[in-house]
């Protein structure tokens, strides 16, 4: 881990077990925007959490001293060990100097997510709030709270806020579109998807290539997520990985995998050698009938 000042940044994904990604939980860092954030596995939860952010949160907060920076680090191996109660001791230890920093409160947050205490996770986040009412991480954690406890509507809505506050984060953005996904809200979702690989065209990526590994988190319905993320693709006229999904959709018996031969949103790609091969494997007679696709 780094000081609160670095510009760094870190993926903390919560992610489903039906699609494992690399490496889980090893932390991976990357330079984007001054976000430190954390990489580790829970099965069946499915978002990305905000650390803390690079920058200090207020600018009359001082920078930390050295010895404290030093303490930070070790608490955060602790953190990275699952060793979270200890973890907790000392970021409260931390706090003990400095109550109202909002990035140790909302790594106190964190650790007690990940120990699956939500109300003090939440308590901790709504602090970190209160000592800074702009913090969007905090805004984007309290998100994913809601989302464990399938409260998509506020969970929508906290990933909005936090957009609001911060429109330069590709994790919110791809948290908004599960949780439009959930919702059945699928140009919102295809608008969020577009939106965070515009900032980060790596986010989707299970390599792990850039510290974001969200293939699949709590995805329930894997045949329309397959399909809608293929008709992003399309429209942004990513012709491999349009089909990669789509033959996924294929797979997952997606009903209305033959409307990709006239929906509008294929159009940048359908002239593309790659589409135009999957296109020719598609036989009507061995897909089953479609609906309606939107």
């Amino acid at each position: 881990m780094v000081s609160l000042g670095a510009a760094r940044s870190r993926a903390c994904l919560l992610t489903d077990s039906r699609e494992q990604p690399v490496a889980t939980d090893q932390p991976s860092e990357r330079l984007s925007g001054g976000w430190i954030m954390k990489s580790f596995l829970r099965s069946g939860a499915i978002l990305i959490l905000a650390l803390v952010a690079g920058p200090p949160a207020s600018a009359q907060q001082p920078p930390p001293k050295a010895s404290s920076i030093q303490k930070m680090i070790a608490v955060d191996e602790l953190f990275e060990q699952k060793e979270y109660e200890e973890a907790i001791r000392g970021y409260q230890d931390l706090l003990a100097d400095d109550p109202r920093n909002p990035q140790l409160l909302n790594r106190v947050g964190i650790v007690y997510e990940a120990l699956h205490s939500l109300p003090e996770a939440k308590h901790y986040y709504q602090r970190a709030l209160k000592a800074d009412p702009k913090y969007s991480a905090a805004v984007n954690n309290l998100g994913s709270l809601e989302y464990n406890l399938k409260h998509y509507g506020r969970a929508e809505r906290e990933y909005r806020r936090a957009i609001a506050m911060d429109s330069t984060v590709a994790s919110y953005y791809s948290n908004l579109a599960y949780t439009c996904l959930a919702r059945k809200k699928y140009k919102e979702m295809m608008e969020a998807f577009h939106a965070a690989l515009q900032l980060d065209p790596s986010i989707l990526d299970q390599h792990n290539r850039s510290g974001s590994v969200v293939i699949e988190r709590g995805v329930e319905d894997h045949a329309t997520f397959y399909f809608y993320l293929a008709k992003t693709y399309g429209q942004m006229g990513d012709a491999d990985r349009c089909v990669d999904f789509l033959k996924k959709a294929r797979d997952e018996k997606f009903k209305d995998i033959l409307t990709v031969r006239t929906d509008p949103a294929f159009a940048p790609v359908r002239a593309k050698p790659v589409m135009k091969e999957f296109l020719d494997s598609l036989n009507p007679a061995s897909v089953d009938r479609p609906t309606s696709a939107a």
